[in-house]
């Protein structure tokens, strides 16, 4: 069995939560205000394939917030478990 030390898991996790802030940030900015693709920029099959990509990078943006707010939360539980 594996004994981990738990000032030393403290510090990991501490690390990694201020890493994962700033990515935290810009996802949550990016989600919240995807950068527009204009399709009228565009003509037929273009201007449809401007729209999905829209649409297709607010889903992903979308997505990696929720994964990245989710690991945050992880990260705070598991500093909460070790007593702080």
């Amino acid at each position: 069995m594996t004994s981990w030390d738990p000032g030393a898991l403290r510090a990991a996790l501490e690390r990694q939560q201020s890493e994962l802030a700033p990515i935290a940030r810009v996802l949550a900015a990016a989600a919240a205000h995807p950068p527009r693709f204009s399709p009228h920029d565009w003509r037929g099959e273009a201007a449809d394939a401007c729209a999905r990509l829209h649409d297709e990078l607010c889903r992903a943006l979308l997505a990696s917030d929720n994964a990245v707010m989710a690991a945050a939360r992880d990260i705070r539980s598991a500093l909460t478990e070790l007593g702080g």
